[in-house]
């Protein structure tokens, strides 16, 4: 990754994500901290809110997208998610947070990422220019992501008693300001390309085209379906219980809700460092035990009985987390054609989202019918299943 960053190119991508993604997550805590405060368990409503938008986004927005140079996408949309973030902002100054602006602002940030996340990817092969420097991006990228998760809520836990949780999302606006100029500096190292000679489709064309290349590659189908099925859990888990669990457990003290997903990014992070390090060859192993083993310590985590418990099981699960995304990665920008990556990130997304949308609308009722733990051992008991499922059953599964 030190090699990658040595690239001019990469390292101005790498900055302007590195503070984007610390921003996103300072976004994320307090958002849903406020919610969880305000709607309980039903805050699985507001996340399905914003799943529904980065689904129907994802599905749809290609017939756009496709004809967008993917540098000015990633420019605008950081500008623009930088002037929505700073509306309840402005708002809180003149009268109390009416619920629908933050209703707003989720489901709107949440639909931009839609062509955000696509475009990024899109321009990694471009920038990285061979398979070994591509790869180190991917685990830079990765990194970046775990560093924010470690960073950002540390940030939160930190500066929630010396500043207002709305100003977290000033501090969001400026990382979005400050991406958007790393992105306009990319312009030297890309070739010229039109992009609106690029062909046009329909809708229904939009929706299929990364299904139908999808078909192409053996045993894609099931890694899909599994990228898709947990992540659906991992927001159960993390993005909902997680919450509700430490608000139960402290009586709603923030700084320790700040501390555990401080610890998950923290081992987050050094499984960034140690696996976007290390060179992947056997990307289907990879994945499939990096899920295995993520779902084993959710299950830990489920089964720990008190915070700093709860912290060390953190840790350990957040260290397998890159496993299985760095090898999805590689997996798809080795066996796709440049000009269909951004397609099949947005099958990512799209599928990923549904997935999503099914179980936090099911939060609600899994939770209130039995209890937070229990729904996080439900959540690591389905993700062991379906990474057992592709260890045990790989050649049946590439051969369909």
């Amino acid at each position: 990754m030190i090699r990658a960053l040595r690239k001019p190119q990469i390292l101005r991508l790498w900055f302007g994500q590195a503070f984007s993604s610390i921003g996103d997550e300072i976004y994320r805590v307090g958002l849903i901290w406020l919610a969880v405060g305000i709607m309980g368990a039903n805050t699985g409503y507001l996340a399905a809110a914003q799943t529904a938008s980065l689904m129907l986004l994802s599905f749809i927005g290609g017939k756009w997208a496709d004809q967008w140079n993917p540098r000015r996408t990633m420019m605008f949309v950081d500008l623009l998610r930088a002037v929505i973030v700073l509306i309840p902002v402005v708002i809180s100054f003149f009268m109390p947070m009416p619920t629908f602006i933050l209703w707003f602002m989720a489901v709107v940030l949440a639909g931009l990422s839609a062509f955000f996340d696509p475009a990024t990817q899109g321009l990694i092969p471009i920038l990285a220019g061979d398979r070994e420097t591509m790869q180190s991006t991917n685990g830079l990228m990765s990194t970046t992501i775990r560093m924010a998760r470690m960073i950002g809520p540390a940030v939160v836990g930190l500066l929630s008693a010396f500043i207002p949780m709305i100003h977290f999302f000033t501090i969001d606006a400026c990382t979005f300001v400050i991406s958007a100029f790393c992105v306009y500096s990319l312009k030297q190292y890309l070739p010229p390309h039109d992009y609106s000679k690029m062909p046009k489709s329909n809708f229904k064309t939009s929706v299929m085209s990364g299904f139908e290349l999808m078909k192409e590659v053996p045993g894609m189908g099931y890694v899909y379906f599994t990228k898709a099925f947990t992540a659906g859990v991992w927001n159960l888990v993390i993005a909902i219980g997680f919450p509700l669990l430490v608000h139960e457990m402290t009586g709603g003290d923030v700084r320790y809700f700040g501390l555990v997903m401080a610890s998950y990014g923290i081992g987050n992070f050094i499984g960034a460092l140690y696996f976007g390090n290390i060179e992947r060859n056997n990307s289907w192993s990879l994945f499939f035990n990096g899920i295995v083993l993520l779902g084993a310590g959710f299950l830990a985590i489920g089964l720990a009985p008190t915070i700093n418990l709860i912290m060390v099981a953190a840790a350990v699960t957040g260290f397998f987390g890159p496993m299985n995304d760095l090898a999805f990665i590689d997996m798809i920008q080795q066996k796709f054609q440049t000009k269909d990556i951004t397609k099949m990130f947005r099958l990512r997304l799209a599928t990923e989202a549904t997935s999503t949308l099914f179980f936090t609308l099911s939060s609600p009722w899994l939770i209130k019918t039995t209890s937070v733990r229990t729904a996080i051992l439900i959540g690591g008991s389905l993700w062991v299943i379906s990474g057992a499922v592709g260890v045990l059953f790989k050649p049946k599964l590439v051969k369909s």
